[in-house]
């Protein structure tokens, strides 16, 4: 039985038909097409806004679709899985979201009506040339003029539909110093400018992403309107960085619909290539490579899908959680797709041959997420200056989450609260709730055994649990022994301390969705042998071979073929996918 937050995006994905048709819209031979030409997908985003997929970005309250982020997440899977360009030019839309956090009641109604009834797409102009993202360090200014409207200066690049945005998020300097209240941030419509006084610069070549239009604007005395500010003067930084935390977390969505197209295309290789008088398939290094990717998906998936519930439930908690949620995504993802090539041999390099050289496209596309809202890098830097507060704080929050509170972060059939939107804050104040309840979920697990036989996987998955709180209380401890310097740059040793955060916080994700949703969904996903194999290989995304049991291998492989097989989601969710030889639904 499918959830009812992931129909839409299991509607949308039978509406495109098969990837595999040529003469479908959203096939890998269109996708290929465009790419070719470095073209921009005119059509398939216009069949999108057609569809109205543009309401979903705008709150129910304001008379859009959006309700859940889980939902949200879960159509992002299906845009990205077919083509990455279509995926990403469409995700502009997404910035729309300083608004709901920072506009007051007049703007909010102004820019839900730019989207519902004009189709506008909003671009982030936050990055600069000589900066990147050293945002405090931004040259562009707003300068305030004796009527309330700001004189615009400067240049942003590299931005996404830079030229093609109707309007504009942007991040200007409105005093001269390097504080953190220097910059204040903008929503403004195209047609508010005198066109004579912003340009847009040439678009950029680029190696992934190649229909998109990645270029930047410049503005030359630009006069812009006082209504244009979201927020408080000096507020800008503040704002962006709230903005980040629900962006980073819906990035997950990117890597994981690039996950599941490049292990599909690999597995219909692996199954079709002839090698040493048997299929590749047959392989015991192939199955095992083949076995590992999934389970990286796998764990991705339950990273990103607790992440979106934790947006609702744990808002304040995010300038952290969602560090954790993209880096260990883009991580997973990223290393598997490497460990596929490795498996096509020369053909991951064509930009023709199996699947019209498809892959490739992926591996390319799919690469750049590590870079969005903040790269993995500036993640990192950023989980580890906080991790000393989480490190102090944990034990003492422990059982302040409740019994209702882990129920409805981990199971998929709780019902959400509404998206609040106004309750994110620049610090987390040291609180994981993941972390703090794996306590709790051990003993979940252990009182249920309690009287009653154990089958051995469930005996195995209470003392690889058992050691990952062990993991986790000696990183703790090496943490708060480490010391830090006030003022100084994270060191590497901080920087590895953050990584192994990230593996930790995925095991727990993964326990906690298996408790709570088992019974529930199909055998495999209920049985617990995916959950046993992440927790022997320690949440971490790099796999060797010969790292995973024979018995696990073949477990792995044995539903990846059946999901294959059966036009499913790589997942553990129910998910029905367009099927073999589905043509396209046209409204």
């Amino acid at each position: 039985m499918m959830h009812d937050q992931y129909q839409l995006a299991a509607q949308l994905d039978q509406q495109f038909g098969d990837p595999a048709l040529s003469s479908n819209l959203f096939s890998r031979a269109t996708a290929m097409k465009l790419d070719e030409a470095d073209a921009f997908p005119e059509a398939e985003v216009s069949r999108l806004h057609n569809l109205g997929l543009h309401q979903v970005y705008v709150p129910e309250q304001l008379g859009g679709r959006f309700v859940s982020a889980e939902a949200f997440v879960a159509l992002g899977r299906v845009l990205a899985r077919r083509n990455m360009s279509v995926a990403v030019s469409y995700s502009t839309m997404l910035w729309t979201m300083l608004a709901w956090i920072g506009g007051n009641h007049e703007q909010k109604q102004k820019i839900a009506k730019w989207v519902l009834e004009t189709g506008e797409f909003p671009c982030l102009a936050y990055s600069e040339k000589t900066h990147g993202a050293d945002l405090i360090a931004n040259e562009l200014t707003a300068e305030p003029q004796a009527d309330g409207s700001y004189q615009l200066n400067g240049e942003k690049w590299p931005i996404n539909r830079a030229t093609r945005s109707g309007f504009l998020v942007l991040l200007a300097k409105v005093k001269k110093d390097q504080s953190l209240r220097n910059h204040s941030l903008f929503i403004v419509n195209k047609r508010e400018l005198d066109c004579r006084q912003y340009y847009h610069l040439p678009r950029v070549k680029t190696h992934g992403l190649r229909g998109c239009d990645i270029s930047g604007v410049g503005f030359k005395n630009a006069r812009m309107p006082e209504s244009a500010r979201i927020g408080q003067e000096g507020h800008g930084l503040e704002l962006a960085l709230k903005g980040f935390q629900i962006t980073r977390t819906f990035c997950t969505a990117l890597s994981l619909g690039v996950g599941d197209s490049a292990l599909r295309l690999v597995m219909q290789f692996a199954l079709e290539r002839q090698l040493y008088n048997g299929r590749m398939s047959e392989l015991p290094h192939t199955r095992e490579t083949l076995a590992n990717a999934y389970l990286s998906q796998l764990l991705a998936e339950t990273v990103s899908v607790i992440s979106a519930r934790g947006l609702h439930l744990f808002p304040r908690q995010f300038s952290s959680w969602s560090s954790v949620a993209k880096v260990q995504c883009t991580y997973l993802v990223d290393f598997a797709c490497q460990k596929l090539a490795s498996l096509l041999g020369a053909r991951y390099f064509m930009r023709e041959e199996h699947c019209d050289g498809i892959f490739q496209k992926f591996l390319r596309d799919g690469a750049i997420v590590s870079v969005f809202d903040g790269s993995s890098i500036i993640c990192l830097d950023s989980l580890a200056t906080l991790l000393p507060g989480i490190a102090k704080s944990r034990a003492l929050n422990a059982g302040k989450i409740s019994d209702d509170e882990i129920r409805c972060l981990f199971d998929l059939q709780a019902a959400l609260p509404p998206f609040p939107f106004d309750s994110f804050e620049l610090h987390g104040r040291g609180r994981d709730a993941v972390a703090e309840c794996l306590p709790q979920l051990i003993s979940v697990l252990q009182t249920e055994s309690t009287g009653r036989p154990q089958c051995v996987t469930t005996k195995k998955i209470i003392t690889h649990a058992q050691k990952l709180l062990q993991r986790l209380e000696q990183l703790e401890a090496e943490i708060l022994s480490t010391e830090v310097v006030r003022g100084e740059r994270n060191s590497p040793q901080q920087f590895a301390f953050a990584e192994r955060y990230c593996a930790i916080h995925s095991c727990i994700c993964a326990l906690g969705f298996w408790i709570c949703n088992r019974g529930r969904l199909n055998d495999f996903a209920n049985d617990g042998v995916w959950l046993l194999a992440i927790l022997e290989r320690g949440g971490v995304p790099d796999f060797h071979t010969g790292g995973l049991q024979t018995a696990h291998t073949e477990l792995l492989f044995g539903q990846l073929l059946h999901q294959y097989k059966q036009s499913h989601m790589f997942s553990l969710i129910p998910w029905q996918l367009a099927r073999d030889g589905q043509t396209e639904q046209i409204s």
